[in-house]
Order: C-alpha cells, then structure tokens, then sequence
C-alpha cells in the first residue's frame, strides 16, 4: 500500500511538472518572450564589396537603436500590447549578399541584413 500511495505521488509530481514547463517561457505581467527572425533587404548596387559595406550600415544602425525605435521598425504592428522598450537584437546580426540579373541584363547585388529580435508581447489568454 505505502508503495501505490508513493508512485502515484511521484508519477502525479512527474506530470504536473511536465505541464508547466510545456508552456511558454512568461516573464510576468502576462507578457510572453517571442524571438523572431527578420531579413532587411537593402538596395540593389553594382558591386558586391559595396553591397557588403552599405548591409554593414544598416546592421550598425539596427543595433544602435533603442528599443522603441526597434520596435516599431521590426516587430510585427499586430502584436497585442507589446513591451515595446525591452525590444532588443539577440545574438547580433549577420550581412549576406545576394547576386541577381535586371531585366536590362546587368548584374546587381543586394545586402540582406539578418536579425533575431527579441520582444515581449501581452498575453491575450487572461
């Protein structure tokens, strides 16, 4: 008997604790932890050290913003409630370069500029 009592609390344990750590990481105040990946292209130009340097720019830029401006420039508008000031680029960001054809037959290259933003958004499930 004092063995069924003990594994019933210990599977019941197991499974209440599986629950909770299925959910979603919450930072309080109902507000959920989102990390999203964006790509900025930039302009198409005609050398690809160029391409390099103006997506090197734009990175710099991104990563001097502050959060609300981050915000409003990467975050999607239909968040509901976000904490816009704590918006910030996890883990940097990274320039590629893509090389394309124009219809007039010139090679052109466009920097690509890669961001992981991190946010927190209100939780609509109250």
């Amino acid at each position: 008997m004092n063995l069924l009592v003990k594994t019933l609390l210990t599977s019941s344990i197991i499974l209440t604790s599986a629950a909770s750590f299925a959910q979603p990481l919450y930072s309080g105040g109902n507000y959920v932890s989102r990390v999203v990946h964006k790509t900025v292209s930039i302009d198409a130009v005609s050398s690809k050290q160029q391409a390099y340097t103006l997506g090197l720019e734009k990175l710099s830029e991104f990563e001097d913003m502050s959060g609300r401006d981050l915000s409003t420039a990467l975050v999607p508008v239909r968040t509901y409630g976000s904490a816009r000031n704590s918006t910030h680029l996890k883990d940097g960001g990274y320039v590629t370069v893509q090389e394309r054809m124009n219809n007039q037959g010139q090679t052109e290259y466009v920097a690509k500029v890669h961001l992981n933003v991190h946010y927190q958004e209100r939780d609509s499930n109250n």
